[in-house]
């Protein structure tokens, strides 16, 4: 062969889902097998030069549970470069998730792979629906300077395989793109039909039952409807194919800027070792003289390139990657299951917002960090977030083993925070107390100092006969206070060293107003009795007063320093903002339209019928109202079609939604309270219909050019007109549906409207007059799974999808002036996501701690704070902040005299320098725009 031959690097690789077609034990049997037969070829193959795991490591761990007499083979295997782990754990969908938990992946499947032997330090990201796009800077920050990427950048936006990805901070990195047919090029184009005679996707391609060797299908009742499986290989290379096929494989690479070097990826979903590779490498060879096909790895690929490409010529695309259509990048996965994403939700705010946060408090005055159970957590909490798992695209039996994992994350993770809890308030000097004072300790886990009305459960001993009280603060001072609720109750006391004591006390639910409560800190509240009542002759009840402010002044209004909220008689409300003095009409009404899609795709019927809440009739009534809160009630029910019918493969026969209807009901509870900008809303319902999605709807009335949306490290700032990217120049409506975290706000720098929430994540701000924004509640779809495009494995009776029963959600509407920075709307998300955790305690022997301390003070609000943990390898503390608005920021951190250095690291937690701490234990955080920061605090 001449030299300077162009070269196809040929990486053999398969995708392999923890759970997905099949649930994890099968899969899990599945896997065992494949890595067996993988370790076989390795040992006896040596033209077999590496095999790539899809950048994950975490099927490594699954196999050696297993096969632990194999740990010794896999590690020299890994030492050697011939198996490629990690660099991440599990492979995530990234819009579900939090962006702290994109690094907490890599930070577990970097050092579990290096553990093994070694981690690829590229950013393979073949997996996700959708790249973040902050992206080049968290993996930067890993010491990564080369992304392999998919799902999605058109070639409208870039039609050339590589470009320069560009994250909202400036982070640029050298990035590839899989062209057409992505991670399994080769093998579709080129293995299969090598080995097997056809092509996939062609007619040819069909199974052929007299040439099917060993067949297995469970043929009983119970299990028919199961898939069938081909126990033994029956293919064999034809040589006659080798080039035509190879050929292909090339050709579908042109794309490239690097003509001389094309990455050829062999294997597909759950694709064997391919243990013919070399030898098909070695007769295509003999095949070719233009060409020269060679067995590589992604690094040595990865190496070539960065030589070979010209930089200057490469386009920079910049954010993120997420271009339709929405079936090249799984866009409307969002809220199929949407209970998953919610307990995920939830699970991210006790892990990061209370476990650890209250553990480094405790240890900064000599708790005991409890690694070994938030470790557990983490692993719980990282694999149900795994693609297909954490969007539950999978049969029932794994969606459950999803919320069983997230239940023991949840479960891990309050234990610690009451463990650390209880541990530093144990330390809390209590002295200057009474026996028989009742106490409240008011814990703030994050980063701002709140004050804000909060529901409280106070338990007095029965014979204390207290019927009224107040609560004072540490200096004597009244807190503002709203009686709701007395109840007597008798209750056990666990007691480690005797049997559970019976406690007799009187449950007093309340609202209490609390007052500058510092920030990653704590202060002490008592109770002072007032009115009481002789429990033993029952004196009469006492009778209320009232002091005339209550926030509810009428059945449908409510009102506070701030707001006024009239309900309409549909179930909607209308709010006057008071500080611009602009109404919002139509809030919160709902929408509901049939999905003929799968759990990928929305698809609507194409004879649809959409219907609207407006035309509701509500029961409407007032809870808990005073001059702290009120909360409204309001029921309603919408009549919809039962289900869709969906015809066969997407167009043969009607599609429509059904005659038969079905009562939805629907439960509401407006909440505002004294002082706040926001009205919470808490929404339950009652989902009885099939084949349908849901949202709740809020016209603005701001024609606003931009959406912002909480995303990952950054507010993802998008336009609401719709990106006309068809090749007809129209614009795909299934698009139009985007992601976000905690809040979305649209606002056109005078007034701004808000949506905070804890547990969705899917919204669309509509081009239109009223200036719509709608959040997408789920989506109920049928139980199918995309095995191949013509032959789906399907679950009828499998009703998981459907998302049938009680769907809860709890979200906040926030009229404002300005933008979101100056509205200071991060904050308010952060404060809907974290509450403040309330403890009642007694007088006890404690240490020296004050009534009152604050651990960590950050004096810019703008700065938000990641993460505040243990470090990965060493004995300090990691503070993880990151700069969302377009201006750097500068701000003053104080920090705990336990502290004795402060190391500016990356996202690795390697130093990079030692910073000053200076008088009063303040060092300086620096983070340009979009920019995320590490910092150690070390002991």
């Amino acid at each position: 062969m001449p030299e300077n031959i162009p070269v196809g690097h040929v990486i053999p690789h398969t995708h392999w889902d923890r759970e997905w077609r099949y649930p994890l034990w099968q899969t899990r049997m599945m896997l065992v097998e494949f890595l067996d037969e993988l370790l076989e070829i390795l040992e006896r193959d040596p033209e077999y030069k590496t095999f790539l795991l899809d950048g994950q490591v975490v099927i490594l761990e699954d196999y050696l549970e297993f096969k632990p007499e194999n740990t010794k083979k896999v590690k020299e295997y890994i030492s050697a470069g011939r198996i490629t782990a990690g660099p991440w754990y599990t492979l995530p969908d990234l819009y579900p998730v939090d962006g702290e938990s994109l690094v907490r992946n890599l930070l577990k499947g970097v050092r579990l792979s290096d553990s093994l032997g070694g981690h690829l330090n590229i950013g393979y990201t073949s997996f996700g629906w959708g790249q973040t796009a902050q992206f080049p800077q968290i993996f930067k920050g890993f010491g990564i300077d080369f992304i392999t990427t998919a799902k999605h950048l058109s070639n409208r936006r870039c039609p050339e395989s590589e470009f320069i990805w560009e994250s909202p901070d400036g982070t640029a990195l050298l990035t590839t793109k899989l062209g057409y047919g992505g991670r399994h090029s080769l093998f579709i184009n080129a293995y299969v039909p090598i080995m097997h005679g056809a092509v996939n996707n062609s007619p040819d391609y069909k199974f052929n039952w007299k040439e099917s060797g060993l067949i297995y299908h469970e043929a009983d009742d119970a299990n028919s409807w199961k898939d069938y499986f081909k126990l033994r290989n029956t293919g064999k290379i034809r040589n006659n194919l080798v080039k035509e096929a190879m050929d292909a494989a090339w050709n579908n690479t042109e794309p490239t800027t690097v003509k001389s070097d094309r990455l050829l990826l062999a294997g597909c979903a759950f694709s064997s070792p391919l243990a013919s590779i070399t030898e098909i490498v070695r007769i295509a060879n003999s095949l070719n003289e233009d060409k020269k096909f060679k067995m590589s790895t992604l690094s040595e690929y990865a190496d070539v390139l960065k030589k070979r490409v010209d930089i200057a010529t490469l386009r920079t695309i910049k954010g993120e990657l997420r271009d339709g259509p929405s079936g090249d990048v799984a866009a409307n996965a969002l809220q199929t299951r949407s209970y998953i994403k919610r307990m995920n939700k939830n699970v991210q705010n006790r892990i990061f917002g209370n476990a650890e946060p209250f553990s480094v408090m405790d240890c900064l005055v000599g708790g005991e960090y409890q690694s070994k159970y938030l470790n557990r957590a983490m692993e719980y909490m990282l694999k149900a977030h795994a693609h297909d798992s954490i969007n539950g695209v999978t049969q029932d039996k794994t969606a459950n083993d999803v919320i069983y994992r997230l239940a023991q994350a949840e479960e891990l993770a309050d234990i610690v925070s009451n463990h650390a809890c209880g541990d530093l308030i144990g330390k809390i000097d209590m002295s200057s107390f009474n026996p028989d004072d009742v106490l409240l300790v008011l814990m703030n886990p994050t980063q701002y100092v709140r004050s804000e009305v909060v529901k409280v459960w106070v338990d007095i001993p029965v014979e204390q006969n207290i019927w009224e009280f107040d609560i004072v603060d540490k200096d004597g001072k009244n807190l503002e206070i709203q009686h709701v609720s007395r109840l007597e109750e008798m209750v056990p006391v666990h007691d480690f060293n005797a049997r559970p004591w019976p406690f007799t006390m009187v449950r007093h639910c309340i609202y209490l107003k609390v007052e500058n409560l510092p920030s990653f800190g704590y202060s002490v509240c008592r109770v002072v009795p007032g009115t009481r009542m002789d429990q033993i002759w029952k004196d009469p009840t006492a009778m209320r007063s009232n002091s005339g402010n209550d926030i509810s002044k009428s059945a449908t209004c409510m009102e506070n320093e701030n707001l006024k909220v009239t309900i309409n008689n549909n179930g909607s409300i209308n709010i006057f903002d008071k500080m611009t003095k602009k109404v919002f009409e139509n809030l919160n009404y709902f929408e509901d339209t049939g999905d003929n899609g799968e759990y990928w795709t929305f698809y609507s019927p194409y004879n649809n019928k959409t219907y609207f809440s407006h035309g509701c009739q509500a029961e409407i009534w007032v809870e808990d109202n005073g001059p702290l809160s009120a909360t409204i009630g309001v029921k309603l029910e919408m009549n919809l079609p039962a289900y869709s019918i969906v015809p066969e493969r997407g167009y043969k026969g009607e599609s429509r939604r059904s005659d038969e209807m079905r009562a939805v009901p629907i439960l509401i509870h407006y909440t505002l309270n004294k002082d706040s900008r926001r009205v919470d809303v808490r929404l339950v319902i009652e989902n009885r219909v099939e084949d349908h999605r849901m949202r709740v709807l809020f016209d603005t009335g701001i024609r606003s050019e931009f959406s912002h949306a909480a995303g990952h490290f950054t507010v993802d700032k998008r336009p609401v007109k719709p990106i006309r990217e068809a090749p007809n120049g129209d614009f795909y409506p299934e698009m139009q549906t985007l992601p976000q975290q905690f809040f979305v706000d649209v606002n056109d720098r005078k007034n701004g409207f808000a949506l905070l929430n804890n547990c969705l994540s899917e919204f669309e701000a509509m081009d239109n007059e009223a200036g719509t924004v709608a959040l997408t509640l789920f989506r109920s779809t049928r139980n199918a799974v995309c095995t191949e495009g013509r032959c789906w494995s399907k679950f009828p009776k499998q009703k998981g999808g459907q998302s049938f029963g009680p769907q809860e959600y709890t979200y906040s509407i926030l009229p404002h002036s300005g933008d979101w920075v100056e509205a200071g709307i991060y904050k308010e998300a952060v404060r809907m996501n974290i509450p403040l955790k309330l403890i009642e305690t007694s007088k006890h022997s404690g240490e020296n701690l004050p009534l009152e301390k604050s651990f960590l003070e950050i004096s810019d609000e703008r700065l938000v704070v990641s993460a505040l943990k243990k470090c990965e390898d060493r004995d300090g503390y990691i503070l993880r902040l990151f700069n969302p608005t377009e201006n750097r920021i500068e701000s003053n951190v104080r920090i705990e005299k336990a502290i004795k250095h402060v190391y500016l690291t990356d996202l690795n937690e390697t130093r990079q320098e030692e910073l000053t701490i200076g008088d009063a234990g303040v060092f300086t955080a620096n983070a340009g725009s979009h920019k995320i920061v590490t910092f150690e605090l070390a002991v």
